[in-house]
């Protein structure tokens, strides 16, 4: 069986277990991203037209709302142990779950505390699995985000992609491919994203809304990381630092751009943008261009992502965060 027909065959089979199952939950990772929330709203509003109830969940507390020109964006909620599905399902629970782009429980959150039954759940991932939670796990790391993917569900069921859909289908893509540029882009991003701006889709727009809307608080924090840059093992690694007192930003989201800042500079390899999010406890963000598999590194700190993207957190001073991680990435570099 060829990948063409694989792809078509597991997306009758989420098809079919769609159409014998209601009042779905649907989720996706923590500190949620573009193809999280494009992957989660493309199939909330795939089950709206194939006649389904399905609520939108997820662990952060607050939603990114650079997103929220994306239909029923308003309609996400935030888990908490009092939170009151009965309007939302008859019996106040969901009877089955569709979790997107979450390779692992530890990254879906609390809001597996709102799963059903493994048979009741599908997850659809581009992650490395880390855990099988599902009673369907369709996985596929070759896929440049989770959202192409669930375009292969549109295209199965037959369902005409109004421009709602195109844009969340063409925001997911976008967001995971940084903008068409990195190397896990294929040609099928593109075969998708000329569909979409067919329907209507104004690239422009969408990318301008994702990538160049910034706050004047965040270009100062981005000037406050460059200023901070450091270069390690001889120019191969690079890394960006901002302290807690940096951090004077509302919206996270509006200062990513650092990490692929932290690997672009000519003759390095890997990038890591660390911040800290409370005292001596960082957030770091990693990547790399060729030699070092960046998930490796992020997992021996807990955390996990993709070979050139990925992230982790660690506790301790700046110099003792950075020297940990170097001592990750000095174990690849021998072996590479």
């Amino acid at each position: 069986m060829d990948a063409v027909q694989a792809y078509k065959k597991m997306a009758d089979t989420i098809l079919s277990f769609i159409e014998e199952h209601d009042n779905f939950l649907l989720s996706a990772h923590i500190n949620a991203d573009g193809d999280a929330y494009a992957s989660m709203i493309a199939v909330h509003l795939l089950l709206t037209e194939l006649g389904k109830n399905s609520v939108m969940i997820l662990t952060d507390a607050e939603t990114v709302q650079r997103y929220d020109f994306l239909k029923h964006f308003d309609r996400i909620l935030s888990y908490s142990k009092e939170l009151d599905l009965i309007p939302y399902f008859p019996d106040g629970k969901p009877r089955a779950a569709i979790i997107l782009d979450v390779p692992s429980y530890y990254r879906l959150g609390k809001v597996q505390n709102l799963l059903p039954s493994s048979e009741h759940v599908i997850k659809i991932d581009h992650h490395p699995i880390e855990d099988n939670f599902g009673g369907i796990d369709w996985v596929d790391t070759g896929s440049s985000s989770t959202t192409a993917m669930v375009y292969e569900l549109y295209v199965q069921s037959g369902i005409k992609i109004d421009l709602d859909m195109a844009k969340a289908l063409y925001t997911g893509i976008l967001y995971d491919t940084g903008r068409f540029s990195f190397s896990n882009t294929t040609a099928r991003d593109y075969s998708i994203a000329a569909k979409m701006l067919k329907i209507g889709v104004r690239p422009a727009e969408i990318t301008g809304r994702i990538f160049f809307e910034n706050s004047f608080d965040a270009l100062k924090t981005i000037g406050k990381g460059l200023f901070s840059l450091e270069s390690h093992l001889n120019g191969l690694v690079n890394s960006i630092y901002l302290s807690q007192s940096d951090l004077i930003v509302q919206d996270q989201s509006e200062i990513e751009e650092l990490a692929n800042l932290s690997v672009s500079i000519k003759g390095g390899d890997t990038g890591l943008f660390i911040r800290e999010i409370k005292p001596d406890f960082h957030k770091i963000s990693l990547r790399s261009k060729e030699k070092i598999d960046v998930n490796q590194v992020a997992k021996a700190f807990d955390g996990g992502g993709h070979k050139r993207a990925a992230g982790c957190r660690i506790a301790g001073k700046r110099q003792e965060v950075i020297a940990s991680l170097l001592s990750e990435i000095k174990k690849q570099f021998n072996h590479s």
